[in-house]
């Protein structure tokens, strides 16, 4: 399991850091803007939406990922040749030869090994600097932070807070790292039981309820907190068992591009579109279910681009 206590600061990672700083402000935004069009207040839908803008901005990427596939398969038959021909040739010279060879292939169809993984290497930032959003919120989107902060500064108007938060840092063992504002915030998000701060406070401070309220609301979506790890209890089983059904989907739009089943790539993808999405229902265990959030509606918009993908590609070879 992944700790999931820390400092109300963002993250100085050299990658993963801006980026995660620069989805904040992008949520933030959102976050925002469906608060000002429809009175919406919910981090869910905000989610939602950021990943909807995020495949949409990879569609061209996406889009010539798929051509690079189509081209890998069409000269897979030269690819196999050169290496059955230097199958039992193991020596320097010969290694060298072949890759000569292959390279000569790839130049003849304009075509890059890598080409095809880029997509997917895009990924990889995107999920480690969205954990590191959905597991520091108040830090990153400002206009939730403003709501802690108003139950923060509710909490410091009741005689003996730092007593009753020392007293509840301890009955949960969570360290309290001190009394400022970002010192609170950071404890309550890392206890993150707005009911037990409810019953804590709510008798001593009306005006509390109210702004727990409104972080429950926006944390809560379909009954799964979203700051939290959704585990195997219902409703949080959803979220893995969604990511995994999800990422079948995502993966057989895509296996249903390749024409020729005795490619070895071909069976390779085929397999990982069996394994992929237990993994992925494995990881999302794990993880703030908001990222699991996002690896449902991700893989079930990358899905959907894959039909449309489909039939362009399909389209295109037709009329070439």
């Amino acid at each position: 399991m992944f700790d999931f206590n820390f400092i109300l600061t963002k993250s100085t990672t050299p990658i993963i850091g801006p980026i995660s700083n620069l989805f904040g402000l992008i949520l933030d935004a959102i976050y925002n803007g469906l608060f000002t069009l429809f009175r919406i207040e919910n981090l869910g839908l905000t989610i939602i939406v950021f990943t909807i803008i995020t495949r949409l901005l990879l569609l061209p990427l996406a889009i010539k990922q798929q051509k690079t596939m189509m081209v890998t398969q069409k000269m897979q038959p030269e690819l196999k040749k050169i290496q059955d021909k230097y199958r039992n040739k193991k020596d320097a010279e010969s290694q060298k030869k072949m890759q000569q060879e292959l390279t000569e292939v790839y130049q003849k169809y304009n075509a890059s090994p890598l080409a095809g993984c880029l997509t997917t290497l895009l990924q990889i930032p995107i999920i480690f600097a969205l954990f590191d959003v959905m597991r520091n919120i108040p830090a990153h989107i400002n206009s939730i932070k403003v709501i802690y902060t108003n139950v923060v500064s509710q909490i410091t108007n009741v005689e003996g807070y730092q007593t009753i938060l020392e007293s509840l840092s301890i009955e949960r063992n969570i360290n309290i790292r001190g009394f400022d504002i970002d010192s609170i915030i950071t404890f309550l998000s890392n206890l993150n039981d707005w009911e037990l701060i409810t019953s804590t406070f709510a008798g001593i401070n009306m005006q509390i309820q109210g702004f727990v309220d409104q972080i429950s609301q926006i944390n809560q979506f379909l009954g799964v907190n979203l700051a939290d790890a959704p585990g195997l209890a219902f409703p949080g089983i959803l979220i893995p068992i969604l990511a995994v059904a999800s990422q079948f989907f995502a993966s057989r739009t895509m296996q249903m591009t390749s024409n020729n089943k005795d490619n070895p790539a071909a069976q390779s993808q085929k397999t990982m579109m069996y394994i992929l999405p237990f993994i992925s229902g494995f990881f999302v265990i794990a993880m703030p279910a908001g990222l699991g959030l996002y690896w449902i509606t991700s893989s079930v918009v990358q899905g959907i681009q894959q039909v449309f993908i489909n039939k362009v590609i399909i389209k295109e070879k037709e009329v070439g």
